[in-house]
């Protein structure tokens, strides 16, 4: 499931909704954000109960103040409303989704 974010708010609200959430930051003229989001949300069809936002910084300027992004793509797991990952520019899948999968893990213990 994408959701695509068009405000720093629909971002706070998006992140405090799901226990878990991933999200890609993204430009409209960056051709390694537009390669990394397939591969993002192939990754994201294992984790059906885990939401993918997406949000266009190009669109959304004030985000890279909100989240301290200096390049783009930027990929983010929030767990409870909290960052607890990240990954710029160059996105190691492999490292990406140990993570996500820790964090979904402990999830699906309680």
């Amino acid at each position: 499931m994408v959701n695509q974010l068009n405000s720093v708010d629909e971002f706070k609200v998006f992140i405090q909704q799901y226990p878990l959430t991933v999200v890609h930051v993204m430009r409209d003229n960056c051709s390694v954000c537009h390669a990394v989001l397939p591969q993002i949300q192939d990754l994201m069809s294992n984790y059906p109960n885990v939401p993918l936002g997406v949000i266009n910084q190009s669109h959304v300027e004030d985000i890279a103040g909100e989240l301290n992004i200096f390049t783009v793509p930027v990929d983010l797991i929030f767990m409870d409303g909290k960052e607890m990952h990240r990954q710029g520019r160059f996105i190691d899948m492999q490292r990406f989704e140990h993570y996500l999968k820790q964090m979904n893990d402990s999830l699906t213990e309680q």
